[in-house]
């Protein structure tokens, strides 16, 4: 409230004065924000390939495991049948579709 009660008290002078003080701070600070904005943008990158990274890596292990183990594999699908046991027909889960 004390600012805007201070802006009121100003000339015309001293708010021209005033708005190229605000400008010439503005301009300053603009290569150091730029600076800031590229370095913001190079991190997120940094992350974003982080990321792909992580999940081509998950992608590849869950690949050999099931290579290496596919007796697992199968132990895997047996499971899934139990999910059926609670369904009152089973077998419904397992009918395909008729192609014409």
């Amino acid at each position: 409230m004390e600012n805007q009660h201070t802006e009121e008290q100003l000339s015309a002078e001293e708010l021209v004065a005033r708005k190229e003080e605000m400008k010439k701070f503005f301009e300053d600070a603009l290569p150091y924000l730029k600076a800031q904005a590229e370095y913001e943008k190079l991190l997120a990158e940094i992350s974003e390939n982080k990321l792909k990274r992580l999940q081509y890596d998950h992608q590849y292990a869950v690949t050999m495991y099931q290579i290496n183990n596919p007796e697992a594999l199968d132990e895997d699908l047996n499971e899934e049948g139990t999910e059926l046991e609670g369904r009152v027909n089973p077998d419904t889960a397992k009918r395909k579709l008729k192609k014409n």
